[in-house]
């Protein structure tokens, strides 16, 4: 099978992930497994961006840099099904995670399709794992730079009120 055609099934496998997520209330088992304090709004728009990356590895897959962006999706999707469903489950004593089904039937044998289908140089195939492992974290490091005022909006203190202190 191509790389094309496992990008493709990728991005199907996302949406189908998603509505997995969406119906089975991943949202809600994660704030309460996992602490997450996400927003319902963050968490749509953070899938949102995810398929759209896949989307656009997809579209992208036939060019000279499609191949890294294929794995690097691949990558983002087998870290997800990892750390964002596996893992918890099994840390919160096997308690179902929704998305599990599809990250265990449709992201698992597809990663494994892809690196073994992709031809990437071994310094490529590394970057590209490392631009995944990067995509799956920007929303995690965004939550945590939300926190520091100089991320929030709020207003920083003057100096001048530090030194009266």
């Amino acid at each position: 099978m191509s790389l094309t055609v496992l990008a493709w099934l990728a991005v199907a496998a996302y949406a189908l992930h998603i509505v997995e997520e969406h119906i089975l209330d991943w949202f809600g088992w994660a704030r309460k497994t996992m602490n997450i304090s996400l927003s319902w709004e963050q968490y749509v728009i953070t899938e949102v961006a995810i398929l759209i990356l896949g989307l656009t590895a997809a579209m992208l897959s036939g060019t000279p840099m499609g191949p890294t962006l294929v794995v690097a999706f691949t990558t983002l999707l087998l870290i997800n099904v990892i750390f964002f469903h596996l893992l918890p489950m099994l840390a919160n004593g096997g308690r179902f995670s929704p998305g599990v089904i599809s990250g265990i039937f449709l992201f698992l044998p597809l990663a494994w399709q892809v690196y073994k289908t992709q031809t990437l140089s071994q310094n490529d195939l590394v970057w590209a794992v490392v631009l995944g492992i990067v995509l799956i974290l920007w929303p995690m490091v965004l939550l945590k730079l939300r926190s520091v005022p100089y991320f929030s909006g709020a207003p920083a203190r003057s100096s001048k009120a530090k030194r009266k202190r």
